[in-house]
C-alpha cells in the first residue's frame, strides 16, 4: 500500500470528526522509528491545540479496511511550531510499518484532533516539592519527551528522566536529550538503562532510582511489563496513586470486529426503557430523549448537543462523562481505570442507558 497523494483537501469531515493534514517533514530517528511533522492550516489551529503528552489518532486504509492507530506527540506546544508524532515499527504492525516505509513529506494523512489524559497540567505544579520524575521505555519516550520539554520551558522544577532501551542504537531523541541535559544541568537529570548492559529494569532498581524523590509527580509510558514494574514499585513505596500517571495504548480492533461488537451491545440494550437523559454540559442542563439501543453520544448528537468526542471507538477518552444517577452499560473500554469506573465515569460513545432515567455530567 502506498502513501496517499491527495489534492489540497477541504478543512475536515464533520461526520467523522477527522481532518486531512499534510506531512511537512519526515525525520528518521533510529533504524526502526521515525517522526512525522504535520502542517496544521490556520483555520485548524484551535482544533489541533494540544497539551504536553497527548496523542493524535490516524485513520489509514489497509486492505479494504480503515484502521485507526494512536501515536503520541513528541513535540511540545510550548517549544515547537508544528506537532510531531513518532512511530516505531511493531512486528507485524500494518500501520506502523506503513508509516515507516511509505509516508513521505507532502503526503496527506487523515487525523483526529488531539486526545488523551496523560498530560502535564497546572495541577501538577503543586505536586510534592514540585519534582517531576519521568519513566520512558522504548518508544514510550514520546509523550514523556513532550512533557519534559514543556516542563523545562515553563518551570524551574527539578526533573529526572529514566529511559530504558534495548541498546544504545535504539535510543530515540538521543542527541536532543544530550543537548537538553547539557543546557539544563541543574534542573534535568537523564538516566539511561540499557537491556544490553544492565538487563531489564527491576522493581529494586526503580526504588533506588527514585530515592530522594518522594512525593514527586510521576509519568510512565512504555511496554506493559516496564510500566507494571515501575508503577508497582512506586505504589509499594507508598507514593500517592493520584500522582502516578500511566499511558497505556491498545490497538483498536478492525472495523468488522467493531461492527459485530456494536451490534451485540445494541441488541443487548434494545429492551432498556430509557425515558430521558439529563445531560449537564457547560454549566447547563438538558433533558433529551433516547432511542432504544443508541449510545449516550448518539442520543446527545441527535438532540443537537455539542458534547466532546473524537474517535467514537472507545480508545481516546475524549467523550468521558460521569453518570450521576441511573445505570448504563459500557460495551468497550481501553481508557478508563478501575478507579474511574468505580467513580461513575464512562465513555459516551460506548455506553448505553439501562435504566428509565440517566443523569450525565460532562467535564467543564
Amino acid at each position: 500500500m502506498g502513501a496517499q497523494h491527495l489534492p489540497q483537501p477541504l478543512a475536515g469531515s464533520p461526520a467523522s470528526n477527522a481532518y486531512r493534514l499534510q506531512v511537512a517533514a519526515v525525520i528518521d530517528e533510529t533504524a526502526d522509528a521515525r517522526s512525522l511533522v504535520l502542517q496544521v492550516p490556520d483555520e485548524l489551529r484551535d482544533r489541533f491545540r494540544y497539551k504536553p503528552g497527548q496523542f493524535l489518532s490516524f485513520r489509514v486504509p489497509v486492505a479494504g479496511k480503515q484502521l485507526t492507530r494512536c501515536y503520541s506527540m513528541a513535540s511540545s506546544p510550548d517549544c515547537d511550531a508544528l506537532p510531531k508524532v513518532t512511530v516505531k515499527r511493531v512486528a507485524g504492525g500494518r500501520v506502523s510499518n506503513w508509516m515507516n516505509e511509505q509516508v513521505q513529506a507532502g503526503d496527506w494523512l487523515e487525523v483526529l484532533p488531539p486526545a488523551g489524559h496523560f498530560f502535564l497540567n497546572e495541577s501538577h505544579l503543586d505536586a510534592g516539592d514540585n519534582q517531576l520524575v519521568l519513566f520512558g521505555g522504548g518508544s514510550g519516550i514520546t509523550p514523556v519527551f513532550s512533557i519534559l520539554k514543556s516542563a523545562l520551558r515553563t518551570s524551574a522544577r527539578p526533573i529526572k528522566l529514566i529511559y530504558a532501551n534495548r541498546d544504545e542504537a535504539s535510543v530515540i531523541f538521543k542527541d536532543e536529550l544530550r543537548a537538553l541535559a547539557k543546557a539544563h544541568p541543574e534542573q534535568l537529570e537523564v538516566v539511561h538503562v540499557l537491556d544490553s548492559l544492565h538487563g531489564y529494569l527491576t522493581g529494586a532498581e526503580v526504588r533506588q532510582l527514585v530515592r530522594g524523590h518522594a512525593g514527586a509527580e510521576y509519568f510512565i509510558c512504555g511496554p506493559a511489563p516496564f510500566m507494571d514494574t515501575v508503577e508497582g514499585a512506586l505504589l509499594g513505596l507508598g507514593e500517592d496513586a493520584a500522582r502516578i500517571h500511566v499511558e497505556r495504548f491498545v490497538s483498536p480492533p478492525d472495523p468488522d470486529e467493531v461492527q459485530a461488537q456494536d451490534a451485540a451491545a445494541r441488541a443487548a440494550a434494545a429492551d432498556s426503557a430509557c425515558e430521558a437523559l439529563l445531560v449537564e454540559l457547560d454549566g447547563e442542563q438538558h433533558e433529551i430523549t433516547c432511542q432504544p439501543g443508541d449510545t449516550l453520544l448518539q442520543s446527545c448528537k441527535a438532540a443537537g448537543l455539542d458534547v466532546p468526542f473524537s474517535c467514537e471507538e472507545g480508545f481516546c477518552g475524549a467523550c468521558m462523562c460521569q453518570v450521576r444517577d441511573g445505570a448504563t452499560q459500557l460495551a468497550r473500554n481501553d481508557v478508563l481505570s478501575a478507579q474511574e469506573l468505580a467513580d461513575g465515569w464512562t465513555l459516551a460513545c460506548q455506553s448505553r442507558p439501562s435504566s428509565a432515567r440517566v443523569h450525565l455530567k460532562f467535564p467543564d
